[in-house]
């Protein structure tokens, strides 16, 4: 299926700025005309065969530029619940990435250039959201320890003591990236979202960006949603054992129990530099704008920085020598 512009025909995509549906060829942001899908993995627009991989969710077509949805792949299992939308769009994606790595050293010269912005693409990523309940049982011993002076001595007195935590958390939406494609370290860099905007899941919103379906079912991804919890549990336990100079753990379990799971697409931008016959990849929250990534050097900039460097610190030293008449 796709969004078709009343007025002039034109396909209507989602406006992360304005935050409305807005046709890409007349600008009319007028309720537009869902256009439901005729045949399978057919452009209805332009009549086309689209050549998709089976997680392929919503793409560009490439005959005709028509951003199709597989109404097909939203069915039973795969029926979406969640969705939070794009919140900036793609010259401000560049920008903040511009701004997050303009400070690096010997940055390669077109890095974010004009030329390599059509690289940078707006993704739905799939992502399972868990609701937890997770009980923490901790015991073990902590110590005090004082010190003070007395005459010619250092004196220290430690008063050792047993602590018992025992406490409930609940988690709300805990997200696991549910893509195979996505490197899940990059995926838990660019958190947090800002959650509180999720709402129900509406195909408009994937009209203009790519989207897949989930390749890796909750079952699956569950120990990472616990391990999660249990690292947020963690640093609550902490903060209730702040007061005491060194803690000892004899028991420290943490028991997770799912209340709640929702299918959930988050927005991403992703931008693709190549640079000598190498991929770096960099992601960009579509919410909040971080960045994340790793870039990469350039050697003619590195190189041209040495010589310049060692070649001036070469000719001050031979001046030194000249003045105190060695040479």
């Amino acid at each position: 299926m796709f969004y078709r512009c009343k007025s002039c025909g034109g396909n209507v995509t989602y406006n992360p700025d304005k935050k409305k549906m807005i046709c890409e060829s007349c600008g009319n942001e007028g309720e537009p005309e869902l256009i439901s899908q005729d045949k399978k993995h057919v452009c209805n627009n332009c009549g086309a065969e689209i050549e998709a991989d089976q997680i392929d969710l919503s793409l560009k077509c490439p005959y005709c530029g028509t951003y199709v949805i597989f109404e097909d792949r939203m069915e039973n299992e795969y029926e979406p619940n969640l969705v939070l939308p794009f919140a900036i769009d793609k010259h401000k994606a560049l920008d903040l990435l511009k701004e997050k790595f303009a400070k690096q050293l010997f940055l390669p010269g077109n890095f974010c250039s004009s030329s390599t912005i059509e690289s940078m693409e707006g993704l739905y990523v799939p992502f399972w959201m868990y609701d937890l309940h997770t009980h923490v049982h901790f015991e073990g011993e902590a110590d005090k320890i004082r010190t003070w002076e007395e005459g010619d001595y250092d004196c220290t007195e430690t008063s050792t003591y047993r602590i018992v935590r025992d406490f409930d958390v609940d988690y709300d939406k805990i997200p696991v990236d549910a893509s195979k494609a996505m490197p899940d370290a990059m995926m838990d860099l660019v958190e947090p979202y800002k959650y509180e905007a999720l709402g129900e899941f509406d195909a408009k919103f994937l009209s203009g960006f790519q989207a897949e379906i989930y390749d890796e079912d909750k079952d699956t991804l569950f120990p990472r949603a616990k391990k999660k919890a249990d690292k947020y549990s963690q640093k609550y336990l902490g903060g209730y054992n702040v007061e005491y100079d060194a803690v000892r753990p004899t028991v420290n379990d943490k028991k997770s129990t799912e209340k709640a799971s929702f299918y959930s697409f988050l927005p991403l931008w992703r931008y693709v530099y190549r640079y000598g016959g190498k991929n770096y990849e960099f992601y960009v929250n579509g919410q909040t704008g971080k960045a994340v990534g790793e870039a990469p050097t350039s050697l003619s900039k590195a190189l041209v920085w040495f010589i310049a460097v060692f070649g001036s610190l070469f000719f001050t030293v031979e001046m030194l020598l000249y003045l105190l008449g060695v040479m």
